[in-house]
């Protein structure tokens, strides 16, 4: 008694099982099978549909599509259908396009024979029911009537069956609603990409280049995946589907790479993270060759992971920038942030670890893509922003250098016209000088040369008395005496100007070089009168050259002697300070009027008479300047018209005193 009871409560318990794993059809037009379908895995791929209806097949256990991941084995699945609608003609649509191989078994009405339809991207287009991106199978199913449907599904890539029956009205309808919202998708990423193809064209920039590239490269996995590339490139070539999936992976891989290592300038902020880069591109790249030489033994799933790997390390490269404080890396963290998003619940679920839908519903995808599009295209365009106002703020500076150059230049050319405007000046100047000094040196010697002519003519004639004789002798003295002294201070200015005078400074006593001038003096100074207090102290000394100091000295006081009248005074002083002693020689003399001070030690001073006429030239002065700044010291003078005239000039006291002014 217990056992029957137990075997009625088994035949209700498979009795509810199979009715709840009825998909039945009503007047809606459309309806999703996801989980309600029994399933068996036949892994050698031998079992025929008469073997497999003889097998008890398992339950799937999800509510969503069946998901087996990458799998070589052959999947049937049984779906009972039970038409409670007033439709009669239906249609299966498998919502996954890249399945090589789709067989689809029904029971036919009239001969109770099944019906067996192909489908799959191992076969043209020609050969499916309807000429659609996805497999989709049409057959018919009497009002009120059950019916069991076999499919058999062997693929190299990810075994999906998200499965949805269809009334023709109804999938028609949605055919198009789906087919405008993909048209809007790949219309506007083709307009994207014609966009920066055309910015390419026009900047010749590199990362837009690389952008073209990875748009065209995402276009073309969604096109893939959707079944379009199958559909309306190559539908009699089935062959190209392999080739597609092997290359797609690689080239979105190699051209987000060459964007993202150029975009963000990887090898400067992060060498690690651009080598991984590298790394994993040559990865992928490798083993699509390898597939494509070995096909079909490498799965497709390993394009999935480098895939995965490949968006990680884009989004930390963006991320690891923007830390560096690389501004335009925001954008493309951003962008990679949505795409790896929705990379990652593809991948996953092509990689059977989350139910189908996630893969099959290419939305998350789509907008993955776009998102990412349009915060790439944000990126490229503030790192143009930023490119631009770096060429701006380049050029400025450019031309700021140009400015400061040009201007640097004319300071220059300026520099060299006021110098040669000076050496012409001073040439000018020379010359004007070398004329009136070559007047003065000709009359200077022809005058005393002529009285000394005029004299032995005179005496030859027999004509002069002694008195006169005695005075033409006086006169010629004196002007023999003035012509001595001129060509004496001429050798010394023209041996100064052409080679420099010797310069030989030692300790030398002061006082005792003024006594010796003075006594070299005395006849000019008995001559007009003139007393000269000599207040130099007995142990002043001076660190100079003792020729030069003799020749300041000697002019100063010829110059003092030859401007005092009869009975006047000459006096001599001194004074320490700052290392240096001071100098003066100050006379009673006429003075020089102001008219004529500011060509005093120049050349331009030369014809000055004295009190008594006494011819000067001038150069006196301007060799007392030139030795004492070859000394290391300075000349200079006070005068009051008709009052007198003071020289001063300084000599360094001590070795150490010449180095400090040298220093200076």
């Amino acid at each position: 008694m217990g056992r029957r009871i137990f075997l009625a409560i088994s035949l209700v318990l498979v009795s509810f099982q199979i009715f709840s794993q009825t998909i039945v059809l009503n007047k809606t037009g459309w309806i999703e099978v996801k989980g309600n379908l029994t399933h068996w895995r036949d892994e050698a791929r031998k079992l025929t549909l008469d073997e497999i209806r003889l097998l008890k097949l398992d339950s799937v256990a999800s509510d969503k599509a069946p998901n087996f991941g990458f799998d070589r084995a052959a999947h049937w699945f049984r779906i009972d259908v039970k038409n409670e609608s007033p439709f009669t003609e239906w249609q299966l649509e498998v919502a996954y396009a890249p399945l090589d191989h789709v067989d689809f078994y029904i029971l036919s009405d009239s001969s109770l024979a099944w019906t067996h339809k192909l489908a799959g991207d191992r076969y043209p287009i020609k050969v499916r029911d309807l000429w659609h991106r996805h497999p989709v199978f049409g057959f018919e199913i009497p009002q009120g009537q059950t019916k069991s449907i076999y499919l058999r599904v062997n693929t190299i890539s990810s075994v999906q069956l998200p499965v949805i029956l269809w009334n023709p009205s109804a999938f028609q309808t949605a055919t198009y609603n789906i087919q405008l919202i993909n048209g809007l998708f790949f219309g506007g990423m083709i307009l994207m990409l014609l966009y920066q193809l055309f910015l390419f064209i026009s900047m010749r920039d590199r990362v837009t280049f690389y952008y073209v590239l990875t748009l065209l490269s995402m276009v073309n996995i969604v096109a893939f995946f959707q079944g379009y590339t199958f559909l309306y490139v190559y539908p009699a070539h089935p062959a190209m589907n392999d080739i597609f999936a092997m290359f797609s992976g690689p080239v979105f891989v190699l051209s987000s790479t060459l964007l993202t290592r150029s975009f963000l300038n990887l090898k400067k902020f992060s060498p690690l993270l651009d080598k991984l880069m590298i790394a994993n591109t040559a990865l992928n790249v490798v083993a699509g060759l390898a597939m494509f030489i070995f096909f079909p033994h490498i799965s497709y799933e390993y394009h999935h992971y480098f895939i995965l790997i490949h968006c990680l390390l884009a989004l930390t490269s963006a991320g690891y920038c923007f830390h560096k404080n690389y501004r335009s890396a925001r954008y493309y963290l951003i962008a990679w942030i949505t795409l790896l998003i929705a990379t990652v619940f593809f991948t996953i679920s092509n990689l059977g670890f989350v139910p189908g839908y996630m893969s099959t519903n290419y939305s998350g995808l789509m907008i993955g893509c776009i998102l990412q599009m349009l915060f790439i295209a944000f990126a490229l365009g503030d790192r143009w922003n930023i490119l631009r106002r770096e060429n701006q703020l380049a050029k400025e500076l450019e031309l700021k250098r140009n400015q400061e150059e040009n201007e640097r230049l004319e300071r220059e050319v300026q520099l060299r016209i006021d110098e040669i405007q000076q050496k012409s000046e001073k040439l000018a100047e020379v010359n004007r000088v070398k004329d009136k000094l070559f007047s003065v040196v000709s009359h200077d010697i022809k005058g005393p040369l002529s009285s000394l002519q005029l004299a032995l003519s005179l005496l030859k004639s027999g004509d002069v008395s002694r008195e006169e004789f005695q005075h033409l002798t006086k006169a010629l003295e004196t002007r023999f005496s003035q012509t001595t002294e001129f060509i004496e201070n001429l050798l010394q200015w023209a041996t100064l100007q052409l080679k420099g005078e010797t310069y030989e400074p030692d300790y030398i006593d002061l006082s005792r070089i003024a006594e010796e001038t003075i006594t070299l003096m005395d006849s000019d100074l008995q001559r007009k009168d003139i007393k000269v207090k000599n207040n130099l102290h007995p142990s002043l000394q001076a660190y100079a050259d003792l020729n030069m100091i003799r020749s300041i000295l000697r002019n100063l006081l010829t110059n003092a002697i030859k401007f005092t009248g009869n009975g006047g005074t000459i006096t001599l002083n001194a004074m320490r300070t700052d290392r240096q002693v001071v100098l003066s020689v100050t006379d009673t003399g006429v003075g020089i009027p102001p008219a004529n001070q500011h060509r005093m030690f120049t050349l331009g001073s030369i014809t000055t008479p004295g009190t008594k006429q006494e011819k000067g030239t001038g150069l006196g002065l301007l060799l007392c300047k030139e030795f004492v700044e070859k000394n290391g010291g300075r000349i200079w003078f006070e005068s009051v018209e008709g009052r007198g005239t003071t020289f001063f000039f300084s000599l360094p006291e001590s070795q150490e005193g010449v180095q400090e002014i040298a220093s200076a």
